[in-house]
């Protein structure tokens, strides 16, 4: 090795331990930290956070029924902790149940009509075929095979008709339970109730297009 290198490489030793030396004087001094053990005591003191803010509820609805009435049935409290679709509130509908149960009733009679008006269709058109039968042995008249034949073609028709009836009252029973899913409240999720706003025997109004009214339950995801 030749006399200039070995200098060299002496040179760069000397830098190099000259750099550790500084960067061992400079560096940061390591954080002291005390380690006590924690034991159950009597609290002498606490601190407050004195900041303000706000927590909002990943999931919140505030509810109220779509028509108006008279509260009825409050089967909640503020803070219950509700599963979805259970009842949270019920209108005074006892004019709607009856409605309900007057439909009802149209439409077992109407049922019953059926039966028998298309009993009677039933047996006419055999009397017609029997007439048939018989014109083409010429023991009656076409006339008679005529006469036979409406009568059929008209119990028929009452037949069709009085189904028709047990369609529409069908449709009333159906109209009447909508109005009735009207005057309930249910959970639409599991949450916790936050406020609600009445009371039993209070009268419940809902919110008119374009003008805001406190919801009768405010109901917020847990």
């Amino acid at each position: 090795m030749s006399p200039l290198i070995r200098r060299l490489l002496i040179a760069l030793a000397v830098i190099s331990a000259v750099i550790a030396i500084f960067w061992w004087i400079g560096r940061p001094k390591p954080i002291a930290v005390v380690v006590k053990a924690i034991d159950r005591g009597k609290v002498e003191s606490s601190i407050a956070n004195t900041r303000a803010g706000t927590v909002d509820a990943c999931q919140r609805t505030k509810l109220s029924t779509i028509t108006g009435g008279r509260i009825e049935v409050l089967a909640v409290k503020e803070g219950d902790r509700v599963k979805k679709g259970q009842l949270l509130m019920k209108l005074w509908n006892d004019d709607q149940q009856a409605q309900s149960t007057l439909a009802m009733t149209q439409v077992v009679t109407a049922r019953q009509r059926v039966n028998e008006a298309c009993a009677q269709a039933t047996n006419a058109e055999r009397e017609a075929e029997r007439q048939t039968s018989l014109r083409e042995k010429g023991f009656v008249s076409t006339s008679r095979e005529d006469s036979a034949r409406t009568d059929a073609q008209a119990k028929r028709a009452g037949c069709e008709a009085t189904k028709a009836d047990v369609a529409q009252f069908q449709a009333k029973v159906n109209a009447a339970r909508v109005d009735q899913g009207r005057t309930s409240l249910y959970a639409p999720f599991d949450g916790t109730i936050a406020k609600i706003v009445g009371e039993v025997g209070e009268y419940s109004t809902p919110s008119p297009p374009g003008v805001q009214t406190p919801p009768a339950i405010d109901l917020i995801d847990d």
